[in-house]
């Protein structure tokens, strides 16, 4: 069985030196990054608890509520690739800091729109930006933790998910139920203006620094990017990540479903998603902690968790989207949430594990692109016109179908990784610090 990594020639290093070598440093830096994260999470999902009400203020369809998702994600998608060619010419920090900026300012513009049009534009601008942090952040976290502890870090990283999420639906349903749903983007956007600021104190870890030595790396142009599509488990690993993203977007909806199938006012219902994403936080830390602990040494189990994780949850959700009563659909979105929470933080590391160190930013900037970017796409466009056709409860199916989906992928990458050679069966990461160096 062929490796699914390719070996590459021997690495030209520097010592050791910066935030790669200083825990405290490093425990900083991921602070920091963990509540820009947050941040931005907000700014993007703040829209899921505004639903109800900008559709009644603009009379618009649920089509064109679908539209502002996907063309949020259609400019990150832009985005993507651009920061991450820019990162790699000009450093990661100063592209994050003009991206913070942009999104920030653009989310409080949100707040600004006269219609849809409008509010359609900011969207856009604020998807735009963001694309500079899911970028470039998980290469950032890469270099300040060696491979041991990376997993456990991204565990970390992907709580700003559902700490974001819940603080945008808590907060943008009770803006929106005080003041009215403008309030709640100009709410959400002063936040990433501050920490813009608060970026410019903070150090950029040397890249390839947590894995024994600094890579010398210049300018890597976006051509020498495209690498990345030479390691065919970072293929196969972004296909199940395409269908997992297409069954986790849905959950935008979930306050929105509950108030047309249950009649559940939209205040009540955000915060009940908010709690749940809240309560089961914890979840993505255990799941991280144990996988770390448990299968770090095995090149089959960082998939073969993700594969387990996502076909449990299909079943829950589909269940819980043809339930007969409110009580046991919530019961069962409560456990499908907590079952793919557990393996979230290894939906990222194996992004930055199959590839060599000098691609990692190349390799999430695409990501961004090819799985996250296409499924924030077809995620939404699906839904709107599923919901206008045959009602927002039929439309939620595609998350139990798109999630067993993504299970049968890692199910067959964890299984042609179990037949490698033993050449071939270290840890993914083994492969990460060996890579090519050019010079311009």
């Amino acid at each position: 069985m062929a490796a699914l990594d390719t070996v590459a020639p021997p690495l030209k290093t520097t010592p050791l030196g910066g935030i790669g070598s200083s825990d405290l440093q490093a425990h900083l830096s991921l602070a920091f990054m963990l509540a820009l994260g947050i941040v931005c999470v907000v700014d993007a999902m703040i829209i899921s608890s505004l639903i109800t009400p900008i559709k009644e203020h603009f009379g618009l369809s649920d089509e064109q509520i679908g539209r502002l998702s996907s063309s949020f994600t259609i400019a990150g998608i832009v985005g993507a690739p651009l920061f991450g060619y820019l990162a790699n010419r000009f450093g990661r920090k100063p592209v994050l800091f003009a991206g913070v900026a942009l999104w920030s300012f653009a989310s409080i513009a949100s707040g600004w729109a006269e219609g849809f049009l409008g509010l359609l534009f900011w969207r856009v601008l604020t998807g735009f930006g963001e694309a500079a942090y899911g970028g470039l952040a998980p290469s950032w976290l890469a270099d300040l933790y060696r491979p041991k502890w990376r997993n456990l870090v991204f565990s970390l990283y992907m709580l700003r998910n559902k700490i974001g999420s819940a603080v945008a639906l808590a907060l943008g349903g009770w803006l929106a139920a005080e003041y009215g749903w403008r309030v709640a983007f100009y709410i959400a956007g002063i936040p990433g203006l501050l920490l813009a600021l608060v970026l410019l104190w903070i150090r950029e870890p040397q890249l390839g620094a947590s894995d024994g030595a600094a890579v010398v790396r210049h300018k890597l142009s976006f051509r020498e990017g495209l690498a990345v599509f030479r390691y065919p488990g970072y293929l196969l690993h972004s296909l199940g990540l395409f269908f997992f993203f297409t069954a986790m977007m849905t959950q935008i909806w979930i306050p929105a479903y509950l108030y047309r199938t249950y009649a559940i006012p939209n205040q009540q219902a955000s915060l009940f998603l908010a709690q749940v994403l809240l309560y089961t936080a914890p979840a993505g830390l255990i799941g991280g902690y144990l996988s770390s602990l448990l299968l770090r040494g095995r090149r089959w189990g960082f998939p073969a968790f993700l594969a387990s994780t996502s076909l449990i949850a299909a079943p829950l959700y589909l269940l819980a989207y043809t339930a007969n009563d409110v009580a046991t659909s919530q019961a069962l979105i409560v456990a499908g949430i907590v079952i793919f929470g557990l393996s979230a933080g290894t939906l990222t590391t194996l992004i930055v594990e199959t590839v060599p160190a000098y691609l990692r930013t190349s390799a999430v900037s695409f990501s961004v692109v090819i799985s996250g970017g296409t499924s924030g796409i077809v995620a939404p466009e699906l839904i709107g016109h599923l919901s206008d056709a045959f009602g927002l409860q039929r439309a939620l199916l595609v998350a139990p179908a798109c999630y067993l989906l993504a299970g049968l992928v890692w199910l067959a990458l964890s299984v042609v990784l179990g037949r490698s050679t033993a050449a071939d069966a270290a840890p993914l990461s083994a492969h990460t610090s060996t890579t090519e160096v050019h010079h311009d």
